[in-house]
């Protein structure tokens, strides 16, 4: 029995890191223990997925074994018997070679010796954020007279490196050739020459950090020993000033819209605690439409449907006499639970490459929408801006591929005279987005970013590499541990 406890312990570690890759992708500290300090009961379907692929399917195993090799249980099969004799003899070194190499396995898999060093990194506290942190709050905005709307695109996991252009060509084809036309007529700051993106910076690599990254210019860090003091029950980030509270003190009115249940992840208190926004998710959707929802809650729209529910908000929000915010999210392109809509575009791709197939749907989509944009009313004094969340969580990518997650900048009143050869990250966003819309910031800066669209270099091009900004984001912090709880908690 202990031997195939021993086992059924190795299986564990196994079959974890195998699911998480899967689900997931690489995934960071930050990452774990934010989800970890989160609300499970909007991925109820997630944690039956764990259960059935991790917990029973070890189960059925360790039923299977017993049944096969332990004497007392053991099945009479005669082609099996100097099998499991030998295996009865060595029982324990065999269960603990295997327990030894499952425990490598995740270390690898899991990239567990990172996020150890991050003790090193999270026991130090540092200056960065008293150098280099401009606080939006205190920041001189100017908007003109005449304030401009603002659609705002998140594209779930939607990256310049499925472009093709004479920078790469991973994929032996143009996966969007719709965004990447896109990005050649209008706005779209580039790493290289050609189409690309920003730098991503630890704790920006996955949608809700992705998303806090490119509206409140940080990122998400949780410290290792004080993780549960982040409870977002009735706040998110209760100091940071974002996009949306900028926004909302110039008078905009503001709707946020995603196919799913706000509650995962926490959406609904950053959508509270930034601009008190209104949310729209399958919970909404489901009280006024009656749209069904699975039993744990946990149905998504797919985009088609999503673009179909922003035309309606967007004309609600273009009748009223106020500005005028409106964002949405994304879905289908979302790793593991990727979504081909068959009844609007062709698989290109064959049915054994359902991610490239769905990606070019995704570009397919986005710009139909962005079409239906220029034909309102409203268009010619609205900003449309696309941004990439993070990078796509998948193992089809290999380490020499340069990715960056994609943005373009859709009938800005301003022109950038540098777009290409940037070094930047997703905190240069967040006053990119604000200056788009024709507002001036003295300094050009909010929060660790800086406006692309001014003469002023970005952090990482005057004072810091990629590297040392990952490190210093990294560093304990007390003004950053003010943003996150309201309070400091390293006294």
């Amino acid at each position: 029995m202990l031997s195939l406890l021993v086992f059924f312990g190795g299986f564990m570690l196994f079959s974890t890191a195998n699911w998480v890759i899967r689900k997931f992708g690489p995934v960071t500290y930050e990452q774990i223990v934010f989800h970890l300090n989160m609300p499970f009961d909007s991925e109820t379907r997630l944690m039956l997925s764990y259960f059935k692929n991790t917990i029973m399917t070890g189960i059925i195993l360790l039923v299977v074994l017993a049944l096969l090799f332990c004497r007392k249980y053991r099945l009479h099969l005669k082609a099996l018997d100097a099998v499991r004799d030998f295996v009865f003899r060595h029982r324990m070194v065999l269960s603990l070679g295997w327990f030894a190499f499952c425990v490598i396995w995740f270390c690898l898999r899991m990239n567990v010796w990172t996020m150890l060093n991050y003790r090193r990194y999270k026991s130090e506290t540092s200056n960065f954020y008293e150098q280099n942190y401009v606080l939006p709050q205190h920041a001189k905005i100017t908007f003109p007279k005449h304030k401009r709307n603002l659609v705002l695109i998140f594209m779930e996991s939607m990256e310049a490196t499925y472009a093709k252009t004479p920078h790469h060509d991973y994929f032996d084809a143009d996966l969007i050739p719709e965004l990447h036309l896109l990005a050649k007529q209008n706005i779209n700051f580039s790493d290289n020459e050609y189409i690309g993106g920003a730098y991503p910076i630890d704790g920006t690599q996955w949608t809700q950090a992705g998303l806090f990254a490119q509206t409140c210019g940080a990122p998400i860090q949780l410290p290792i020993n004080d993780a549960n003091f982040f409870h977002p029950k009735n706040s998110f980030y209760p100091n940071a000033w974002c996009l949306y509270d900028i926004l909302r003190q110039k008078g905009y009115e503001e709707s946020f819209l995603i196919g799913s249940n706000g509650e995962f992840a926490g959406m609904n208190r950053f959508v509270e605690t930034h601009g008190r926004q209104k949310l729209l998710d399958t919970l909404f959707y489901a009280e006024r439409d009656g749209l069904k929802l699975s039993f744990e809650k946990t149905t998504k729209l797919p985009d088609k449907q999503l673009f179909a529910y922003a035309k309606e908000e967007l004309m609600r929000l273009s009748a009223a006499a106020r500005p005028f915010v409106f964002t949405l999210m994304t879905l289908d392109t979302h790793y593991g639970t990727a979504k081909f809509a068959d009844d609007i575009c062709q698989r290109k791709y064959g049915t054994a490459n359902n991610i490239k197939n769905v990606v070019s749907c995704s570009s397919y989509q986005i710009a139909e929408f962005v079409d239906w944009l220029k034909a309102q009313s409203f268009y010619s004094d609205t900003v449309v801006v696309l941004l990439g969340d993070h990078l796509t969580m998948n193992n089809f990518f290999t380490p020499e591929m340069n990715r960056k997650p994609l943005n373009i900048f859709v009938n800005s009143p301003l022109g950038a005279d540098k777009t290409k050869n940037r070094i930047f990250t997703p905190f240069d966003i967040y006053p990119t987005v604000i200056e788009s819309l024709g507002a001036k910031i003295s300094g050009h800066r909010l929060g660790l970013g800086t406006s692309l669209f001014s003469d002023i270099p970005t952090l990482t091009e005057s004072k810091m590499s990629i590297e040392e900004m990952d490190e210093g984001v990294r560093k304990s912090s007390k003004i950053y541990d003010w943003l996150l709880y309201g309070k400091s908690v390293r006294d």
